[in-house]
């Protein structure tokens, strides 16, 4: 957490997408399901963190976002709890510039940049069903859940609709993932609020990148995806991770996907230190 000070108070603000609590995360969801200047989006978040109101200057009947920043103008009282502080719109602004975290440039352009690798709901309660969610960082990933979510992953991007499916490969009914089970569970996730499916999308999102941020030999990019066509990429994998063996295939895929990311990237670096022997001699 960060510590902001206002006057002789001082306050605690997050300072990264796991810090941020899920009711936060929900907020985040929300304000983001429309187009939100970047200034405005850390705003927002800035007064919902500290559950901060603004109240109307006296004489000035415009909102904080659309007040001038410069030598005149007019200071804006924010009410924290039962306090009250009268502060300038470039001293809001500086500490809303607490919040850049959430986004990042690409091409000139900001956007969000979820790198959420806390899980804000291990289980999913909807009317009598209950989901059990996978660990912090996908940790307990197996490599089959892996292949099923990375195939609706790029289904999604022509389909918003297959989001239900892609959270069921890993909120599930059952003990274990059971595919036979997803179109199931995927009728339960549908009636989550978008909000919420929201922030588990974006909790996917960041686990996956962490994994091509620590494995960067294995992904391509560094998106948390393999080159390639998803679903035969998926299978080539699983071929190879059998050593080309069916009768091990069902193996692999009930395995722990770390596992053979540890496996993979082992292997590629066998080949690259064998490379580097070839062509230096």
């Amino acid at each position: 957490m960060r510590t902001i000070q206002i006057d002789n108070d001082t306050y605690q603000v997050p300072v990264d997408w796991d810090e941020l609590t899920p009711d936060q995360l929900r907020y985040l969801a929300r304000i983001t399901r429309e187009e939100q200047p970047i200034g405005q989006l850390k705003l927002l978040m800035l007064l919902y963190c500290l559950r901060a109101r603004v109240a109307r200057h006296p004489k000035v009947w415009k909102p904080l976002i659309h007040l001038k920043v410069g030598a005149e103008s007019p200071r804006v009282r924010i009410r924290i709890r039962r306090k009250s502080y009268w502060l300038t719109p470039e001293e809001v602004n500086l500490m809303a510039d607490q919040f850049g975290w959430l986004v990042t440039s690409r091409k000139g352009e900001y956007c969000l940049q979820p790198l959420r690798t806390v899980n804000p709901c291990p289980v999913l309660r909807i009317r009598l069903h209950r989901l059990k969610g996978p660990d912090d960082n996908l940790f307990d990933l197996t490599f089959e859940q892996y292949m099923y979510m990375q195939t609706y992953l790029d289904a999604l991007a022509a389909d918003p609709a297959k989001l239900d499916c892609l959270l069921a490969c890993l909120w599930h009914t059952g003990r274990r993932f059971d595919i036979n089970r997803l179109e199931h569970d995927a009728k339960i996730i549908r009636r989550l609020p978008a909000e919420v499916k929201m922030m588990l999308y974006w909790f996917i999102l960041g686990s996956i990148q962490n994994f091509a941020d620590c494995y960067p030999r294995v992904f391509s990019g560094g998106s948390g995806q393999i080159a390639g066509n998803v679903l035969d990429s998926q299978l080539r994998l699983l071929d190879s991770l059998a050593a080309h063996d069916m009768t091990k295939k069902d193996e692999v895929r009930r395995g722990l996907f770390l596992d053979a990311l540890y496996a993979m990237d082992e292997q590629l670096r066998i080949q690259e230190e064998m490379k580097e022997k070839m062509q230096s001699r």
